[in-house]
């Protein structure tokens, strides 16, 4: 049980930032075994409906009223649940470790999907559609920050905006006007 999906799951348990940094980018096709897979679908449930980190009682409950699983399931889901202790491991270590699974999950299926595209085992999708969900599943990571923020970067961009940049003039005169270069008057 030391692999790091249950690594995951118990963090996403017990460590509530780690929840929020992570939840939106994991996805419950990226468990391989079915009873993780179940537990992470309950705890997607919950926070998803109640925006709080559920407890292993909450887990236990919502587990019992699951209609899609049988009474040996439910024993080894709940012996699952009663084993997902709180031990602090260090946050970054765990977050880059969890964007790698994600990357390397999401690369797998996507090589097995494209496999059964290009074997014609799928039949929605064409074989062109093989880049496009190669480079989806390549570009998988936890970085989010992506361009400008409007009201948090403004000293930024009033920066931007004032700082005269020094221009080097072109020997041709139509280039120093595309480039607004302003010589000092020959006489």
């Amino acid at each position: 049980m030391d692999k790091i999906e249950f690594l995951v799951l118990k963090n996403l348990l017990h460590n509530e930032e780690y929840l929020r940094k992570t939840v939106p980018f994991i996805k419950a096709e990226y468990f391989e075994d079915y009873n993780q897979k179940v537990v992470f679908e309950e705890i997607l449930d919950f926070v998803s409906q109640y925006n709080e980190t559920p407890t292993k009682e909450v887990l236990s409950i919502e587990i019992e009223k699951r209609s899609d699983i049988n009474e040996d399931t439910y024993k080894e889901l709940i012996h699952l649940v009663n084993h997902l202790d709180d031990q602090p491991v260090e946050y970054d270590w765990l977050v880059n470790t969890t964007e790698k699974w994600c990357r390397d999950r999401a690369i797998y299926l996507a090589l097995l999907e494209s496999i059964s595209i290009a074997d014609g085992n799928v039949k929605e999708k064409a074989p062109d559609a093989i880049p496009s969900i190669l480079s989806d599943a390549l570009a998988v990571s936890f970085d989010s920050h992506v361009g400008h923020d409007y009201l948090l970067d403004y000293e930024d961009r009033f920066k931007f905006y004032n700082t005269k940049e020094d221009k080097i003039p072109f020997d041709l005169e139509f280039f120093n006007k595309i480039t607004r270069v302003v010589f000092p008057i020959r006489l």
